[in-house]
């Protein structure tokens, strides 16, 4: 693991995480207490999934606390992808908490019921999604300056509570107003439609967390855009680097690992050649601090240039 990836951060991961989880246990009081006195389906299930948010934060807080300690004997490569296992359990929990949302809502249709006033709900679903916005926007500012994409999926996760808690407002307002209006109006089943909207948003967030840390899991290489900086920058050193091939990457939580073959001239001496490999870490290190970059020096033969075949 290089240099880079050991140094300090500001701030370090694990204090996001921590501070998403107390932003999420306050929401989660206020949310229950709304939902009791209010009486609405879309609020307590709400709530319930603000349940989950708080689990996977705190699944976050451990995983990047874990993910931050140095490379050992039994796992040289660092613990990087612990980060990916947390975000594949927040995308199954987001999914999971949308499922019953789904299940609440459709009940809530069925059984019929009545909501009281709903300015306390209101004024909590209001709140609530003024704290996760400002939440979620640090976590993801903290997850994309750092590579952590644990806390880029705790941020998704708060982000999919701004738009249910802000699907979940306008509907009440609805009911409120229509209430105010014309009681006979009836329009307390739009809580349930409201809450049966926003988990399909839920889901398909969810899904999308979970797929993209199956992704790295199973050793997905760098994206085409990363690899194409790779591929500028070794050409640079050109013609003293004479081509490469066998480029390999892939990603180990807020890491990246790229494996590649440089050709160099064979009448280099071996210090010649291992230090213009080290000028080509030390480039493409620039653009990916966090990059374990692996090379392998061979000779041009009389075929001249080798052709990449992961290209």
């Amino acid at each position: 693991m290089s240099e880079s990836q050991s140094q300090g951060k500001e701030y370090k991961n694990s204090h996001y995480a921590f501070f998403s989880i107390l932003s999420n246990s306050t929401l989660i009081v206020l949310k229950l207490v709304a939902g009791i006195i209010t009486g609405s389906v879309a609020i307590i299930s709400e709530a319930v999934h603000s349940c989950l948010d708080l689990l996977a934060s705190f699944l976050t807080f451990l995983a990047v606390k874990y993910s931050d300690t140095p490379p050992d004997p039994d796992h040289p490569f660092g613990h990087g992808k612990v980060e990916n296992l947390a975000a594949l359990f927040e995308g199954i929990l987001i999914i999971v908490g949308g499922l019953y949302i789904v299940k609440e809502a459709i009940e809530g249709l069925m059984e019929g019921h009545k909501l009281p006033s709903l300015t306390i709900g209101l004024a909590v679903m209001f709140v609530s999604s003024l704290v996760n916005f400002l939440v979620s926007r640090i976590l993801f500012k903290a997850g994309k300056r750092t590579g952590s994409p644990a806390l880029v999926a705790d941020g998704w996760h708060l982000r999919t509570d701004v738009m249910t808690s802000l699907g979940i407002f306008g509907a009440l307002l609805i009911i409120h107003l229509g209430n105010l209006i014309n009681p006979a109006w009836k329009l307390d089943f739009i809580d349930s439609v409201a809450a049966m909207v926003v988990s399909f948003f839920i889901i398909k967030t969810g899904w999308a967390l979970a797929r993209d840390a199956v992704s790295t899991l199973v050793d997905h290489s760098l994206t085409k855009e990363e690899l194409t900086l790779i591929r500028e920058h070794i050409a640079q050193f050109a013609p003293r680097i004479k081509g490469y091939r066998k480029l390999r990457s892939r990603r180990s939580g807020p890491f990246q690992i790229v494996v590649v073959d440089l050709l160099v001239d064979g009448s280099l001496s071996v210090d010649e050649a291992h230090s213009l490999g080290m000028q080509v870490v030390s480039g493409i290190q620039e653009h990916f601090p966090k990059a374990d970059i692996t090379f392998h020096l061979e000779p041009v033969d009389h075929d001249g240039l080798v052709a990449d075949p992961y290209l």
